[in-house]
C-alpha cells in the first residue's frame, strides 16, 4: 500500500505543479496541454519498458501499441522519438514471439515514417530497422536478400557521423564480406575485407577493431584460397607480429587462428611447419587454436610414420571438444587435398588424423 500511495501523492503533486501556472490564454493552455501529454507518453513508455525487461512480452506489446495509437501523430519532438522507439521495441517483441512478419512490417514502417528526420536518436533507430531486416534475411536463408539489403545500408548511410551508425556500417562490411566468402564470390569478399580494414584500422571501439583484426584473417584465407598463398601468408604473420601482446579475448583467438592457419597451409604445401616455441605460446591462449596446434603437430608426423598412439591421447585429450562453434567457419578442403596426393601407407595414416579431426565436427 505504501508504494502505490507514494505513486498517487506524486501524480497528484505532478498536477498541482502544472495547474499552478494558470494557464489564461490560448498559448499557456497548449503549452499546458503539451506538458501533460509528453508526461502521459513518458509514463506509458516507462511502463513498456518494464514490462520489455520482465520479459512480459504481450503485456508489452500491448502497453506499446496503446502509446503509438494514443501519441503516434504527435508533432512533439521529444514522444516522436518515443514513438519511434516504442516501434522498434515492439517489433523486438515480435520478434520474441517468433512473428517475423509482424517484426519486419514495423521496421518497414520505421524506414517509411521516420527516413528523413535529422534527430540523431531516431536516425540510428532507423539504421538498426533497416540493419535487422538484413537479420531477417539471413534467418529466412535469403542470401541475395542480405546482400541487398546491407549493400543499401552502406549506401543509405555513407555519409553519417553518427558513431552508433558508423559501427553497424563495420558490422554490415563484416557481414557482407563473409557472404561473399562463403559463396566463392573471393574476388568481392577481397575488396570489402580491405575497404572495411582501410576505413576502420585506427577506430578506437573495441568492437570496430575486433572486426579489422577478423578481416585480416578473412582475407588471408580469401587470398589462399584465390590461389595467391604469398599475400595469405603475409596477412598471417602481420596478425601475430601487430597483436600478439594484445589481452583482447578475440584478438587473442584471432591470432591463434592466424597461427594455425598458418602451420596448416605449410604442412599441406610441403613447407616445413613452424612449431616454435612462441607459435605454441601464442596458440595456448585459445582453446580452440591449442587443440588445433597440437592436432597439426600429430598431423605433420604422420606424414612420416603412424601416430595412432599421439592420437588417441589426443582424442582423449579433448573428448569435450566441439568444433561446431557458431563463429568459426572450419573448412577441410585443403586438408582433403593433402590426403589425396599422398600415397600409401603415409595416405592412410594421414587419412586417420583427418578423419579424427571431422568426428569433432559432427
Amino acid at each position: 500500500m505504501r508504494i502505490f500511495f507514494i505513486l498517487i501523492l506524486s501524480l497528484l503533486l505532478t498536477a498541482s505543479t502544472l495547474m499552478s501556472s494558470a494557464p489564461n490564454t490560448t498559448k499557456e493552455l497548449s503549452i499546458f496541454m503539451d506538458k501533460v501529454a509528453l508526461q502521459n507518453a513518458q509514463d506509458m513508455f516507462g511502463t513498456a519498458l518494464d514490462l520489455y525487461y520482465a520479459n512480459k512480452t504481450d503485456e508489452m506489446i500491448r502497453e506499446y501499441k496503446r502509446l503509438i495509437s494514443e501519441f503516434g501523430n504527435s508533432t512533439n519532438e521529444e514522444i516522436k522519438v518515443m514513438i519511434a522507439q516504442s516501434m522498434f521495441n515492439l517489433a523486438l517483441g515480435y520478434k520474441k514471439k517468433n512473428d517475423i512478419k509482424a517484426e519486419k512490417k514495423l521496421y518497414e514502417q520505421i524506414i517509411l515514417n521516420f527516413v528523413d528526420s535529422s534527430d540523431k536518436d531516431i536516425e540510428f533507430i532507423t539504421a538498426n530497422s533497416l540493419f535487422n531486416q538484413g537479420a531477417i534475411a539471413y534467418d529466412m536463408n535469403d542470401t541475395k536478400g542480405e546482400i541487398e539489403i546491407y549493400q543499401k545500408f552502406l549506401d543509405e548511410f555513407k555519409n553519417t557521423n553518427n558513431e552508433n551508425i558508423i559501427t553497424l556500417k563495420a558490422s554490415a562490411m563484416a557481414i557482407l564480406g563473409h557472404i561473399y566468402s562463403a559463396t566463392n564470390d573471393k574476388d568481392r569478399a577481397i575488396d570489402i575485407y580491405n575497404d572495411l580494414i582501410r576505413k576502420f584500422e585506427n577506430s578506437q571501439d573495441e568492437y570496430v577493431q575486433n572486426l579489422v583484426v577478423g578481416s585480416f584473417l578473412n582475407l588471408g584465407v580469401n587470398y589462399i584460397d584465390l590461389g595467391n598463398p604469398k599475400e595469405g601468408l603475409s596477412l598471417y604473420k602481420e596478425i601475430i607480429e601487430r597483436f600478439k601482446n594484445s589481452t583482447n579475448p578475440y584478438v587473442v583467438e584471432t591470432v591463434g587462428a592466424a597461427v594455425t592457419n598458418k602451420i596448416e597451409f605449410e604442412i599441406c604445401n610441403d613447407i616445413k611447419p613452424s612449431f616454435s616455441d612462441e607459435n605454441e605460446e601464442l596458440a595456448d591462449k585459445s582453446e580452440y587454436s591449442i587443440f588445433m596446434y597440437e592436432f597439426l603437430q600429430i598431423l605433420y608426423a604422420a606424414t612420416k610414420e603412424q601416430q595412432a598412439e599421439r592420437l588417441d591421447l589426443w582424442r582423449n585429450k579433448y573428448s569435450y571438444f566441439n568444433l561446431k562453434d557458431p563463429n568459426i567457419d572450419f573448412d577441410f578442403s585443403h586438408l582433403n587435398r593433402l590426403v589425396e596426393r599422398l600415397e600409401s601407407p603415409k595416405k592412410d595414416w594421414v587419412k586417420e588424423c583427418l578423419d579424427a579431426l571431422k568426428k569433432f565436427a559432427e
